[in-house]
């Protein structure tokens, strides 16, 4: 009986997540095609292409979600329920009992908040056994490379719960997903110190997707005293925060050879009108430019209430088709998402951040067409960081 009443509230979640799929992209794409027509440009057209493209894939991919869930009948992935750390650690949260350290780490009880909180959002019959704590500070949405082929910011999906839930502010700050952390650490002085002066008592909390996380440290290790003064924390999703591996692989260095010609005059005029592979982009992933920076300059980023890290890992099978070529390129012996080897997206043991572990999810969890339970995540953030608040570890 417990199984099928899983099964029945498993399919629910996934037709309600189809329709609100088919709802939202509707919309937005009504709203495209009113744009061109009013507008008829190659940029409305571009947009119009992207809202129609993504649109498919949302809906398409949830209505396969939808017709498994209907053949999913022993559905394993709940087993967990049962499994007696995982209530041990789920009853001390819920009793505000932070000797719990004293047993599990941070990892592990980071885990099964999420897993209690996702299998909450599924299984309607089940109520969170804690209360998911309000903050009073704005969240600030930094997306990572490429973001702009998607409809909207990284982990948008979840922010906009969390205000509809909680009443959590939210902005998205505009980065550019194909330029360095150094451009994009100025972009975010701007905007970050324009939303200030026009609301000035709010406080800030930084969550930061991908290379969005390298974008922020850089910008905070500029902007100290002001970050000291305005930011509350900062909270890293698949961060590549000591860079990437994948740059020194066959394919990148072949492709990089270009710049043997660097001396010349034909190679240094299309320089000086565009950034020729990107050089100052690849160096600011690079993990032999980024391991290093981040050992030399982590002293000098602010003292903020926390950092904290998650990353994430996905085998080939479980990821989302782009993630799925992405492994079959960046080859890596190491446990990864996809893009992100996990052993890069965690604070060092010489820095005082907060590794709140690894996920399984690949690294395009936080696209609003994806099937990931953002909201779950990003409510697991506001207990677990409230429960560390407790514990005096921040």
């Amino acid at each position: 009986m417990k199984y099928f009443k899983q099964y029945q509230s498993y399919k629910k979640h996934t037709k309600n997540f189809l329709e609100s799929a088919t709802r939202t992209s509707i919309r937005d794409s009504i709203e495209a095609v009113e744009i061109f027509i009013r507008e008829p440009n190659i940029n409305t057209m571009g947009q119009l292409v992207k809202t129609l493209t993504n649109s498919g894939t949302w809906i398409s991919h949830s209505t396969l979600r939808h017709l498994h869930s209907h053949i999913d009948f022993f559905n394993r992935r709940n087993n967990f329920i049962y499994d007696e750390g995982f209530q041990e650690i789920i009853k001390a949260i819920a009793n505000n009992d932070t000797s719990i350290f004293s047993k599990y780490d941070e990892e592990a009880v980071f885990e099964a908040i999420y897993l209690e909180l996702d299998y909450t959002h599924k299984i309607s019959e089940h109520k969170a056994r804690f209360n998911i704590p309000k903050i009073d500070s704005t969240l600030v949405l930094i997306s990572g490379v490429f973001n702009e082929i998607f409809s909207t910011p990284a982990f948008e999906r979840g922010a906009q719960h969390l205000f509809k839930t909680k009443g959590i502010k939210y902005v998205a700050a505009n980065v550019n997903g194909s330029k360095s952390s150094k451009h994009n650490s100025k972009l975010l002085a701007e905007q970050l110190k324009r939303y200030k002066d026009e609301n000035p008592t709010e406080k800030l909390w930084l969550l930061c997707f991908s290379k969005g996380g390298l974008d922020t440290l850089h910008f905070l290790k500029n902007e100290r005293e002001w970050a000291e003064e305005n930011i509350v924390g900062v909270s890293t999703i698949a961060s590549p925060i000591l860079g990437s591996d994948h740059l020194k692989k066959k394919i990148f260095k072949m492709i990089n050879s270009v710049h043997f010609f660097e001396n010349t005059k034909l190679y240094q005029f299309i320089d000086k009108k565009r950034d020729i592979m990107m050089k100052e982009f690849q160096k600011s992933l690079s993990s032999d430019y980024q391991s290093s920076w981040f050992q030399r300059n982590h002293n000098d980023l602010p003292k903020l209430k926390f950092f904290s890290a998650i990353g994430l890992e996905a085998e080939w099978y479980e990821s989302h088709i782009w993630m799925v070529l992405t492994k079959l390129i960046f080859q890596s012996s190491e446990s990864n998402d996809g893009v992100v080897d996990t052993k890069n997206s965690q604070f060092p043991n010489y820095f005082k951040g907060i590794n709140l572990g690894i996920l399984r999810g690949h690294h395009l969890i936080g696209t609003r067409s994806s099937f990931y339970n953002q909201e779950a995540l990003l409510e697991s953030h506001l207990v677990m960081l409230d429960f560390l608040e407790k514990s005096g570890k921040i």
